[in-house]
């Protein structure tokens, strides 16, 4: 249950459109793992939600998107993603913690 609440976040926050089902056939997916469990995960500038919340991946429509992870005791950390219809991408996203 937590996973298709993850995904229809992603979808709201990502693209206009959402198909009846929640994803599209055309949808990307995008799995992030990182050293930071609960950083928070933006995409194109909109919150999705916790990466601990995200484990079911975040579909998006295809194109370019930029995903970027936050967190207040860490440097933000983005990558810019050219995304084609119907793939997956698995990203590990190591963020290095600031100086005190």
């Amino acid at each position: 249950m937590k996973v298709a609440i993850a995904l229809v976040v992603g979808l709201i926050a990502c693209g206009p459109k959402i198909a009846p089902n929640g994803v599209s056939p055309n949808d990307a997916i995008v799995y992030l793992k990182s050293n930071v469990g609960d950083a928070q995960v933006y995409v194109d500038g909109k919150f999705v939600g916790p990466l601990t919340v995200l484990r079911g991946g975040i579909a998006v429509e295809p194109g370019v998107h930029r995903v970027e992870l936050r967190h207040d005791d860490y440097f933000s950390r983005y990558l810019e993603l050219d995304l084609r219809r119907s793939s997956q991408q698995h990203l590990d996203v190591e963020l290095a913690p600031v100086l005190p």
